[in-house]
């Protein structure tokens, strides 16, 4: 038998030799087979480095290209870890987020999506005193039990900043009693001591930054300090946005800004990254609730720079069913709504609609719907404005400009001295479109404003259309289309004549 074995072995060296080449040394070839068998053996992935459970890989492993719950899955595993006191796996899949900065299709970083489910004493319910109680004497285990974990001290002090805020409660500040503000201050002061004690560890998180500008918040900084720890963050992580958004949120009139504070800081930043990473920084900050959120002293952002960000992001980091919910509300909720750009971000959600986006799955479909049904009209406005803009490139097109305004004007003039006392303020810019016939009558169009004055052109150019007359000068052909801007204060002195 063995004597067999060696024949066999003979025979396989003989015919090695034979197929090598004769410029490859005999003893170079064993050693580039022994040093590709080895290369071979270590290059063997560990696909379960942290130790996690099957239910616990599972849940950090959704897809957010494919499941806009992928997210909410891994925050909930993560506090489910938590809970179970798995503190040496969370140290691990931390490390490995932050070091190797590892983020959810659409650009979202896992460290900071992990910190929610680390501060959170009761996720999908109102958390009691006890749950408060459970939450902040497990963390301090985490801390007492792993000294070194930076992580620890950050989710301690992101849940003491939480903590705080449960104390002062959501309304007005001078709703909130002595005794609620003594637990707000008390809780901010046990956020900022962890804080420190964090920062003197050999591992540095950029989520520090992040809690160290909530409890900027907290502590009522003036915009210059903070405005300095912003740029401290961003040398430290120029990638992580969730500092802008953060400050961005700060400096709205309700907390240390003034008006139009915010959009001038997202734009100074975004313009000092530059390019695409700019853009993409603006969406990323634009993209917070906590930035935009529906409501009438949200900041004046602009949507155009908003829809060049989301393209930025979604080519450098694949597509993210949550940006796709947030940019499909941007569409709709900020200053220029582009009804486009909305339907088609709507029909790419399809199903996968956002709770904290939208509120409700009747809400978003009813949006849905809408986009749909005025896309339409929206198309045939645009064409109308693109046909009077190339009328206006024209020699006789730029002249008959300057004779239409002169006419329109002298007819809003008499509208304002006939119905204009009834108008109390004369702000704001509006714009009408108008397709004249061949003979100066009013065809199609109309003006986008309202009141007495509105509806005393309105009334005019009806007349018009049903009999025909001349209203305008005659234009170069017929069926030919007009955009005139106006300003409403313009027009003040007239009224009050």
């Amino acid at each position: 038998m063995i004597s067999r074995l060696i024949s066999k072995f003979r025979f396989v060296f003989h015919t090695l030799i034979s197929s090598a080449s004769a410029a490859v040394p005999i003893a170079g070839l064993f050693l580039a087979s022994a040093t590709a068998f080895a290369a071979t053996a270590e290059a063997a992935p560990n696909l379960n480095p942290c130790s996690l459970s099957e239910d616990e890989a599972g849940g950090l492993s959704s897809d957010l290209s494919s499941d806009v719950n992928a997210v909410q899955a891994y925050i909930d595993s993560i506090s489910a870890m938590l809970h179970k006191e798995r503190f040496e796996q969370l140290d691990c899949l931390a490390d490995r987020a932050r070091s190797n900065k590892e983020r959810f299709p659409g650009g979202m970083w896992k460290i900071h999506e992990m910190y929610k489910g680390l501060y959170d004493p009761a996720p999908d319910k109102h958390a009691t005193e006890n749950d408060w109680h459970d939450l902040m004497q497990l963390l301090q285990r985490w801390v007492e039990t792993r000294p070194q974990s930076a992580t620890a001290r950050v989710a301690l002090a992101s849940a003491w900043i939480e903590y705080a805020g449960e104390a002062r409660g959501t309304g007005y500040s001078n709703t909130v009693s002595a005794s609620g503000w003594k637990l707000y201050e008390d809780r901010t002061a046990q956020a900022e001591k962890t804080l420190q004690q964090a920062a003197t560890l050999k591992v540095r998180c950029p989520e520090w930054y992040v809690v160290m500008l909530n409890l900027a918040q907290n502590q009522s900084w003036e915009v210059k300090r903070l405005l300095a720890l912003f740029d401290e963050a961003l040398a430290f992580e120029p990638g992580y946005y969730y500092y802008g958004r953060a400050v961005a949120m700060l400096l709205e009139p309700k907390w240390s800004g003034e008006v139009g504070d915010t959009a001038k800081f997202m734009e100074k930043v975004a313009d000092q990254m530059g390019g695409e990473k700019g853009d993409a920084f603006y969406f990323q900050v634009a993209s917070s609730k906590d930035v935009i959120c529906g409501c009438e002293d949200q900041p004046q952002l602009s949507l155009e720079r908003i829809e060049r960000g989301y393209l930025a992001v979604e080519k450098e980091y694949g597509v993210s069913l949550l940006n796709l919910n947030r940019l499909g509300y941007l569409t709709l909720h900020v200053g220029g709504t582009d009804v486009a750009l909305a339907d088609k971000t709507l029909q790419r959600i399809g199903a996968q609609w956002d709770k904290a986006t939208w509120g409700s799955q009747k809400a978003f479909e009813q949006t849905k719907s809408w986009a749909s049904q005025v896309l339409p009209m929206v198309l045939a406005n645009k064409a109308k404005e693109e046909q009077a803009q190339a009328n206006s490139q024209t020699p006789e097109g730029a002249r008959y400009h300057v004779a239409f305004e002169k006419s329109y004007r002298e007819m809003l003039r008499d509208c304002v001295q006939s119905d204009g006392a009834a108008v109390s303020s004369w702000q704001g810019k509006f714009e009408t479109l108008a397709r004249v016939g061949a003979n100066g009558s009013f065809e199609d169009g109309g003006i986008n404003s309202m009141g007495p004055v509105v509806q005393c052109i309105y009334q005019k150019m009806r007349s018009s259309l049903e009999d025909k007359s001349p209203l305008f000068p005659a234009p170069p052909k017929g069926s030919y289309w007009v955009r005139i801007d106006f300003d409403w204060s313009e027009l003040a002195p007239t009224a009050q004549r």
